[in-house]
């Protein structure tokens, strides 16, 4: 029977054979996406939001994860450089006042003894009269 064919393995099939199989194989795909290929393509959209959905809220929860971690980790920093601009600020007022001291500028509390003792005398002042 020279119609019948017999199947063989693709390893034992003649190059020739192996081509031809290959190009059948090409025109069956074809042919299945003009049968579905409105289908399919509506169904890869679909697929394509939806791992887009779960991609995004994924990014978002890992975004706010690291948010919080950053922060539980910065934390002891932050405490420690507030402690420090507090402690810089008040060098930086008593070096100034020393300055000032020098040059003969009296400091706020030397102007509020002073505008009390003068309020104390303009009051004895105003007693005497």
């Amino acid at each position: 029977m020279a119609g019948k064919r017999t199947k063989q393995s693709p390893q034992n099939r003649k190059p020739a054979d192996q081509a031809r199989a290959l190009w059948l194989a090409g025109l069956g795909a074809v042919s299945i996406v003009q049968k579905r290929g409105g289908e399919l393509i509506a169904e890869l959209i679909t697929e394509g939001h939806e791992l887009q959905s779960r991609a995004q809220a994924f990014a978002q929860q890992v975004s706010s994860q690291a948010a919080e971690q950053a922060k539980d980790a910065l934390a002891p920093f932050e405490a420690e450089f507030k402690r420090n601009i507090e402690k810089l600020g008040a060098a930086t007022q008593n070096r100034l006042a020393s300055a000032l001291a020098v040059l003969g500028i009296p400091s706020k509390s030397d102007i509020e003894t002073l505008t009390q003792r003068v309020a104390a005398l303009s009051k004895q002042l105003k007693t005497a009269r």
